[in-house]
């Protein structure tokens, strides 16, 4: 399984220009990605965010579901829906946690110092079904023991959907738990995994998918294992909580195809989907694919004729895949 990144053969073709939207009501795509507030080549903490806006431009399918974190609040994310329904050529819409996060001083500086989480859809798939209690904290150690966190980035969304062309419901949530700096990392990870889990059934939500991606912040293995928090939530690897990540599965769950497939750093999976049916049983998943950020500077490179190799979309890999219903 080692290598998988690369060899999803039909993710990245050089004959296919614009992506074809999903009509299969079989499965969703789904996209997930920590976008760092999308970061241009001039900044502190610099980028090229528009390399995964050319990507997804040129996959095979659009997404019908984008999953990001970090975004700087409601202005930011609508001008973000505009480019993506220009470049994929029909409407997206998105819910967010919240419209205008308090700063948090980043080191980045003033670029970064706003930072929430949104969920994008593509509204001819799906309806918002509009339901209130959208939103919850993320935990972190505080004093010694599992609290709220009290960063404006903590802050989950949720969205229960209506699948027009599946005729079926389904809730999506965007989570970014707290950094070890912040009480989080290892600490308080199985009390996010089960307060997630409990969050997408909650106040009306659920139907015939749960899905949730998000920055984590946590990696899966520590010493060569599994660590707690994945375990309880990773129904393959006999979690009580019953979800299925998509890496893991498209891996075989293959630690060495796992590693291959990190997401920050070059050496740490803290970016993850997860999925699972209302009933507990676990979706089918297929197409799991990481993005690459030499695939998003191809993708630009094909698209306007230049990029910035020396720039990545963001310190975040994308990961996409189709979930089946």
């Amino acid at each position: 399984m080692a290598g998988l990144v690369p060899a999803i053969a039909d993710q990245q073709r050089a004959d296919v220009r614009v992506a074809a939207a999903n009509d299969d009501p079989a499965f969703v795509q789904v996209v997930d990605d920590n976008v760092e507030n999308l970061p241009t080549a001039d900044l502190q903490c610099p980028g090229d965010w528009q390399d995964l806006v050319y990507y997804l431009k040129r996959a095979p399918l659009k997404p019908d579901l984008f999953v990001v974190q970090q975004i700087s609040g409601r202005t930011q994310l609508n001008s973000y829906l505009s480019r993506l329904s220009n470049d994929l050529g029909e409407a997206y819409a998105g819910v967010i946690a919240d419209a205008s996060p308090a700063a948090m001083n980043s080191p980045c500086g003033p670029p970064k110092d706003h930072q929430t989480n949104a969920v994008i859809f593509r509204k001819a798939r799906f309806t918002d079904r509009g339901l209130d209690a959208r939103t919850w904290q993320a935990q972190s150690n505080e004093s010694g023991s599992c609290a709220n966190n009290d960063q404006a980035r903590t802050k989950a969304v949720k969205v229960r959907l209506h699948d027009k062309i599946a005729n079926k419901d389904l809730t999506v949530a965007s989570v970014h738990w707290a950094t070890a700096q912040s009480g989080g990392g290892t600490a308080c990870s199985e009390a996010n995994a089960r307060e997630t889990a409990a969050e997408l059934t909650e106040d009306g939500y659920g139907g015939s998918l749960l899905i949730f991606a998000g920055d984590h912040n946590v990696s899966d293995v520590g010493g060569g294992s599994f660590r707690p928090w994945y375990r309880l939530l990773n129904g393959d690897e006999g979690g009580t909580l019953g979800f299925r990540d998509a890496a893991h599965a498209g891996c075989g769950g293959d630690k060495g195809c796992l590693g291959d497939n990190w997401t920050i750093g070059g050496d740490r999976r803290i970016d993850f989907l997860f999925a699972r049916k209302p009933s507990g049983g676990l979706p089918g998943v297929t197409g799991f694919h990481t993005i690459t950020f030499d695939e998003g500077d191809a993708a630009d490179q094909a698209e306007t004729g230049s990029d910035r190799g020396d720039r990545n979309y963001s310190d975040h890999r994308a990961v996409m895949a189709r979930i089946h219903y």
